[in-house]
């Protein structure tokens, strides 16, 4: 019998294939499952069959298809054996009193018994149900039966992230941390078998484990389970030796060009994988790309793989790029990182500006692994980067002999001690970035060991980033301080201003939010030199309108570019560092529309800013239209930002799923926006001003609760809560994670802790006006309009903010509950495009008018507001629903605490656990949990997942007490 784990997997997910292949077998002839290897054909075929003979159905199963467990009639070894005892069976016009036959692996079905099969089921006395690969060759009488559409085909497809989301939820019976849900997504593409094998093995080895009430799985072990070794073996046995080859290459460095698969000779070896699925092809631009379809072959191969096999194919792929003229900086790290695995040290000068480039795409435990042959300190163990994924076995010590030399100058390399350079042994200078002045001092002669000590400094800075970037503050912050008091002065007169510059902000930044001293921070850019030029000035305004902003004092930051940006020139160094900053300060304080028009006129030419100050201005200006409400400059600049020429790092992609995100819910598409934010919410980027990990998951939680999922949303605000106590003030953060906690109360039912939570946010951000009126603005919506009208009206006044002065009418109009004023104000929401609120204010419209009882204009507005929900394709709110005033009474409503207690103990988390979540006793979850029983009516904890549903469907707080 299958287990209840097997259950789960084959059944429960695929309730929506289930019902089509009912619906197959009950009005047509049939059903083909197709698919990739993996999906869960063969379990979905036995699911559906047991499903049809509790119906009372005739089945029998051929091979494996069948078994005692899915109550077939009989079981047959073979189909032609079948098909012999179903001739006298007879014919039924009704599809739903045939015979059902069903078997695994069509295409193997031998011509003969293919075509007689077709004629039963043609004649009407059989319905099919079997499986076959994707795009296998079928035989002749199977292909009949689809093709004349005797029986549905069906494609089997993995699951999408959500769904393992759910499946892994329910399979630990608890909440899972979204760095987890991301982490299996990406390991196992959403392949059931995979997924299934992969779970059930971290579940037994303890890998996958509760950690402060969450499950949380840190990623593949280094070598991968042999069982789900073994499986991914099966699927590459009869590779040719080409294709063979091709899949090493890719287990050993990610993605490969089809350019270098041509120059290895496997460019047909690509192009036959990928009919098989075994790879997939990625295009950007003009670049072609090719990786394994699935990351855990790329593990596992690389695991049994031979070391000299590896140390050839890593040599080789070296080779290949460098005779394309490595023209791409990424080139220069592919090369060094390939060479170094493969046993061969490259050059210093070619380390260091691998390290360059890696660290400026923000791959920090690479940059780390290049910097440290430089400085003599060796690292225990090579990165699990792009290039080098986790899991590929260490390159083997190269042999004595020819093979074992080294990169030109490397080869007769001496050991140098710790903070130095590698210096060869006949003392010639290594070759280095032979354009910096520092080779050429005053008197014209070269000075090799200067520049050396130039390059020792460079990579020491390389690693204090890469420290930081990898959360190892403290010692970054001890690699910097040494820098500095070491070599201040050769810093000063040898690396150009930009890179002091960079430097400084770098040791900043890990001061200010690594280490949380700002004051600190503060006096680390202060103590820049002068000399410095327009780098070291806007440096330092920028940071300090920095500071100024997460001290809550908006007015300062927009002082600082008022009173700073108007005598510099457009595109200034002063420029990149202040202008994003203050630009978010004007628009806090009301002003977007001066914001926006401060970035025009200071960038006239964004494309050649730097990377990091381009995105973040980008963001600025995002941001800033959405103050604004200029839906169209936001979807521009989201694009910007998405074809940005930068490294397509983690940060640009955090910044580009939250700002798409927040549009996405603007719009009334939650469930879109949840997929964004979870990926996003899993992205290794430390905090900073732009973001916190806390403020993720706060807007993951609000999009959850809008797409009608309370249990999670409560589970992840609780996460982001979490998140919150461990990092660095930020004001606009922290009131927007508030703000959120009053989102996802409001959808769960509990509208007068939302309302307060809030007032509450809109207290907080009295220094800053956009914020405070957006939490007003919800405050009055879901129900507390009078509290907030007056402050509203008055934080409008004078604001240069279209979508505030919108905000404000509709707060006032809701005090009043004037209709005529509510139509109004849905009309400029949709023209503003923001049509779910357009549909929520007809809503209220149409209440307004019922109250006034004025009938027909209530059904007018009632009306407009369904057409402008059907042109979202989103439900209303449940605080505008107006099914929520024809409720019958309820019991006493439940606390936010309360909520969030009901949630952690509905995913499955003890009374200790949920103790340790919410930093309170277990005595006083006990507490609220038996108010919570009493309040709900119910009398199990198992209970508790449905009355919270229940909760999001009664708004008013609480649900029908049980009779």
């Amino acid at each position: 019998m299958p287990t209840e784990n097997e259950q789960l997997w084959a059944v429960t997910a695929r309730q929506a294939e289930l019902r089509a292949i009912e619906s197959a077998l009950t009005d047509r002839g049939g059903i083909l499952l197709t698919g990739t290897t993996g999906v869960g054909k063969t379990r979905l075929l036995a699911a559906a069959l047991r499903r049809v003979a509790a119906e009372g159905r005739t089945v029998v199963a051929v091979g494996g298809a069948g078994g005692p467990e899915t109550g077939c009639a009989e079981n047959y070894c073979s189909l032609t054996e079948c098909l012999d005892r179903l001739e006298s069976v007879r014919r039924h016009s009704d599809p739903a009193r045939r015979t059902v036959v069903g078997f695994d692996d069509a295409h193997l079905v031998e011509e003969p018994a293919a075509h007689r099969l077709y004629r039963l089921a043609a004649s009407g006395r059989v319905a099919v149900a079997a499986t076959a690969p994707r795009d296998a060759a079928l035989p002749a009488g199977v292909d009949k039966l689809w093709v004349e559409r005797l029986v549905e085909r069906l494609e089997v497809r993995p699951f999408p992230r959500d769904l393992v989301s759910a499946i892994l939820r329910r399979r630990v019976g608890g909440p899972v941390d979204s760095g987890t849900l991301e982490r299996l997504w990406a390991t196992t593409r959403g392949n059931a078998l995979i997924l299934h094998e992969l779970v059930e093995y971290a579940l037994a080895d303890g890998s996958l484990r509760r950690v402060d009430g969450h499950w949380h799985w840190d990623g593949l072990p280094a070598r991968p389970p042999e069982r789900l070794a073994d499986i991914v073996r099966l699927r590459l046995r009869d590779l040719a030796p080409e294709e063979q080859e091709l899949v090493n290459v890719l287990a050993l460095v990610g993605q490969v060009e089809y350019g270098l698969a041509e120059r290895l000779g496997l460019a047909r070896a690509a192009e036959t994988l990928d009919g098989r699925g075994l790879v997939q092809i990625e295009y950007g631009g003009r670049r072609v790309g090719i990786r394994l379809t699935e990351p855990l072959t790329g593990a596992v191969v690389a695991d049994r793989m031979s070391g000299l096999t590896a140390q050839r194919l890593r040599l080789q792929l070296a080779d290949a790029i460098e005779a394309t003229g490595a023209r791409r900086a990424d080139d220069v790290v592919r090369m060094a990182t390939l060479r170094m695995a493969a046993g061969r040290v490259p050059e210093p000068a070619v380390l260091l500006a691998a390290a360059r480039t890696a660290a400026h795409r923000r791959d920090y435990p690479l940059t780390e692994h290049l910097c440290r042959p430089l400085l003599g300190t060796p690292t225990a163990d090579a990165p699990a980067s792009a290039l080098l994924p986790a899991g590929a076995p260490p390159a083997p010590p190269a042999a004595d002999g020819p093979a074992a030399d080294r990169d030109t100058t490397a080869a007769t390399a001496t050991a140098a001690p710790a903070g130095t350079l590698p210096v060869t042994a006949a003392g010639a200078a290594p070759a280095a970035d032979r354009t910096d002045s520092a080779w050429f001092p005053a008197d014209g002669c070269p000075d090799p060991g200067r520049a050396l000590r130039h390059d020792v400094a460079r990579a020491s800075l390389l690693l204090g980033r890469a420290l930081a970037g990898t959360g190892r503050h403290q010692e970054a912050e001890d690699v910097f301080a040494r820098v500095f008091a070491d070599r201040a002065a050769d810093l000063l007169t040898a690396l150009p201003a930009d890179e002091v510059v960079a430097a400084v902000r770098d040791r900043a930044d890990n001061v200010a939010w690594g280490l949380g001293r700002g004051t600190d921070a503060a006096a680390v850019v202060d103590g820049l030199p002068d000399g410095l030029g327009p780098d070291g000035t806007g440096l330092r305004h920028g940071f300090h309108a920095v500071l100024a902003l997460l001290a809550d004092r908006p007015d300062d930051a927009a002082r600082a570019g008022r009173t700073v940006l108007p005598g510099e020139p457009p595109d200034s160094p002063v420029v990149q560092h202040l202008l994003p900053p203050a630009a978010l300060a004007l628009a806090e304080l009301g002003h977007p529309d001066r914001a926006l028009a401060l970035v025009d006129r200071h960038t006239h030419d964004l494309a050649a800013w730097p990377d990091d100050a381009r995105l973040r201005c980008l963001v600025a200006v995002a941001r800033c239209a959405f103050a604004q409400g200029d839906l169209a400059r936001v979807t521009a600049t989201l694009d910007a930002i998405g074809r940005s020429d930068g490294p397509d790092d983690d940060l640009r992609r955090l910044q580009h799923a939250l700002l798409r995100s927040r549009l996405l819910r603007l719009l009334g598409r939650p469930g879109e926006a949840v997929t964004l934010l979870r990926g996003a919410s899993a992205l290794p980027v430390r905090p900073d001003w732009l973001a916190t990990p806390a403020w993720t998951l706060a807007q993951l939680a609000g999009a959850l609760a809008e797409a009608g999922r309370p249990t999670e949303a409560l589970q992840t605000l609780v996460e982001a809560q979490a998140a919150r106590r461990t990092s660095p003030a930020h004001p606009q953060a922290d009131d927007a994670v508030l703000l959120e906690h009053a989102v996802v109360l409001a959808h769960t039912g509990d509208r007068s802790g939302a309302a307060c939570r809030a007032l509450e946010a809109a207290q907080r951000a009295a220094a800053r006006p956009a914020s405070a009126l957006a939490a007003l603005h919800l405050a009055a919506r879901v129900g507390d309009a009078p509290r907030a009208a007056v402050r509203a009206a008055r934080l409008a006044d004078g604001a240069g903010s279209d979508l505030m002065r919108l905000r404000a009418d509709h707060v006032t109009a809701l005090a009043r509950s004037d209709g005529e004023a509510l139509e109004e104000v849905s009309a400029r929401f949709r023209t503003l495009g923001a049509v779910p609120l357009a549909a929520e204010a007809a809503a209220q419209a149409a209440r307004a008018y019922r109250k006034d009882g004025r009938r027909r204009a209530s059904r007018l507005a009632r009306a407009a507001g369904t057409r402008l929900l059907t042109e979202a394709g989103c439900p209303l709110p449940p605080w505008a629903d107006p099914q929520e005033h024809r409720q019958p009474a309820r019991t006493a409503p439940l606390t936010s605490r309360e909520r969030e207690v009901a949630a952690l103990a509905a995913g499955g988390l003890s009374n200790r656990d949920i103790a340790a979540r919410l930093v309170v006793s277990v005595r006083t979850v006990e507490n609220h949990l038996y108010r919570v029983y009493e309040k709900l009516g119910i009398t199990a904890r198992s209970d508790l997942g449905g009355a919270l549903q229940g909760l999001a469907r009664h708004p008013a707080g609480t649900v029908v007490r049980a009779a």
